[in-house]
């Protein structure tokens, strides 16, 4: 008999192959009721793995992880609560980093009436974060990776030591025992000094990306650099154990 979380894996699978599936396939699939199986297409859609299609789900991968453009397209009520409760942690006056993330990409439409700064590397914050009077805006200059829309430099890494920011928020593709990994070195080495350079850091991220079996090959963080997690359901103690004994969890409730 499988548990939900292994046949969530398995339809990813599928869907690799067939990449679309209907709900009473996935029923006939597993010998489980349409209800339970419908369930699971609304669990991988309303976190944004899979896109909902009339009748079932259909692939949102590309290359193993979504690129970041399809999953802008990907309407999730659950990002958009757990962006709501990262927003609660910026607080006026202060000097903040955002990272590129879709789920953090929303935190920042709603940042519009807090008097703050925010430094970020994201072309899609910068944009978000411009809509209105506040907060202040700082975008790092370099390169741009087309694909997942950040900038990228030497000249970066330098700047950034000038910086002592009250938190930082990150996103992440994938969460192990060792630590949060993504898909782009660049990134990943960026991550690494704004840690280093901030008070507090705050890891925005679905529990589903303890389980992710894609090719996030970079590691940007150790978990017990977390001083704060905002996930959608409560953690196991297997994965709580990962973080260090203080950490704060924040978590999307009905």
């Amino acid at each position: 008999m499988y548990s939900q979380t292994q046949r969530l894996e398995e339809i990813k699978q599928l869907l690799a192959k067939k990449h679309q599936l209907t709900t009473r396939q996935l029923a006939h699939h597993f010998g489980i009721a349409f209800d339970t199986a419908r369930r699971d297409v609304l669990k991988l859609t309303s976190t944004g793995q899979a896109v909902r299609i009339h009748g079932g789900l259909m692939e949102a991968k590309l290359n193993n992880v979504p690129g970041f453009v399809t999953r802008t397209h990907i309407q999730s009520p659950i990002k958009a609560k757990m962006a709501k409760l990262a927003s609660q942690e910026v607080h006026p006056g202060g000097l903040y980093f955002i990272g590129a993330s879709t789920t953090l990409m929303q935190m920042c439409e709603l940042l519009g009436q807090v008097n703050t700064t925010v430094v970020t590397n994201s072309i899609d914050n910068a944009i978000r974060l411009t809509l209105h009077e506040l907060p202040a805006v700082e975008l790092l200059g370099g390169k741009i990776d087309k694909g997942n829309r950040y900038t990228y430099s030497l000249e970066t890494l330098a700047k950034l030591d000038n910086y002592t920011f009250d938190a930082a928020f990150l996103g992440t593709s994938k969460i192990q025992a060792d630590g949060i990994t993504i898909v782009d070195a660049y990134d990943a080495t960026i991550i690494k000094k704004v840690i280093a350079r901030s008070k507090k850091v705050v890891l925005v991220a679905q529990k589903y990306k303890f389980e992710a079996q894609n090719s996030s090959p970079y590691k940007s963080a150790d978990l017990k650099d977390i001083d704060v997690l905002i996930t959608d359901e409560p953690l196991s103690a297997r994965y709580r154990a990962y973080f260090k004994p203080d950490l704060k969890v924040k978590y999307v409730k009905d």
